[in-house]
This record gives structure tokens, C-alpha cells and sequence, in this order.
């Protein structure tokens, strides 16, 4: 049976979020049911969703696999979730895209000048993949040898 560490529950909690985060985050007013939305944004705003809850619940299936590449596992669990935060943050260099805060900027927290859209998010998830990914292989690593 597979020891929860510290890598291993960093990656839990960004695939558990990654697979509700889309209902948490979109399932309101500001996304899916915004009347100024056109049918074919709100299309693409429910892919979204769909595509999020899938990457998460795949990573979520290979972080509890307990049979198989558990080496090749980890990389997938990490990589699914990745995949997605990955594509949000770059989502901002296309041309017009901007983030929730400049339509609803009264809803997005502020630190100093900085906004906490989704570009600052995707980024902190993406290196809390990495941190969970990186302790995770080196616990792997400190218990096949000792």
C-alpha cells in the first residue's frame, strides 16, 4: 500500500481541485451564466470545465493506481493536471484575452499591484506540481536506496 508523503499529497490536492475547480470557479454568474456571454463562449466555457474535471479525475485514478509504471504513474498524474494549467496561463498571450478581473475586477483578490487572476493561479499550481512531483521522486529515490 502506498505511503501518502508530502509530494504525494501536494499532487492529490491540485488533482482534487483541477476536477471541481471548473464548478467552483464557473458555474456562476461571472462565467457560464452570464446573460452577456454569446452561446458559443459559454460552449467553450463548459469545455472547459469537461476538460478540467477530466485531467483532474485522471490524475486523481493514477495517483491511487496501485498495481503498473509507478514511476511512469507519477509523471501522468502530474503531467494531466499540468496540461491544463499550463494551457490557462498561456491562454493569455492570445490576442484580446484577458482575465476575469477585467470584467469583474471588483471579485479578484490584490496583492500590492499585482491582480490574482488566472495567470498568477495557473502559475502557483504548476509549481506546486513541480514541488509535489520533485519531493515525491526524491522520497522514491531516499527509500529504494535506504
Amino acid at each position: 500500500m502506498k505511503k501518502n508523503t508530502t509530494g504525494r499529497n501536494l499532487l492529490y490536492l491540485v488533482a482534487g481541485f483541477t476536477t471541481v475547480g471548473g464548478f467552483l470557479m464557473d458555474w456562476n454568474k461571472t462565467h457560464l451564466f452570464n446573460p452577456k456571454w454569446t452561446p458559443h463562449a459559454k460552449f467553450h466555457d463548459a469545455m472547459t470545465i469537461l476538460l478540467s474535471t477530466t485531467l483532474g479525475a485522471g490524475s486523481l485514478y493514477l495517483l491511487q493506481k496501485k498495481n503498473g509504471d509507478q514511476q511512469m504513474q507519477l509523471q501522468w498524474a502530474t503531467l494531466l493536471p499540468a496540461f491544463f494549467y499550463g494551457a490557462q496561463a498561456g491562454s493569455f498571450l492570445f490576442p484580446g484575452a484577458k482575465g476575469m478581473d477585467a470584467e469583474f475586477p471588483d471579485l479578484i483578490p490584490q496583492v500590492g499591484p499585482l491582480r490574482l487572476n488566472e495567470a498568477p493561479f495557473s502559475i502557483f499550481m504548476l509549481s506546486v506540481l513541480a514541488a509535489g512531483y520533485t519531493i515525491e521522486k526524491k522520497q522514491r529515490i531516499q527509500s529504494y536506496l535506504y
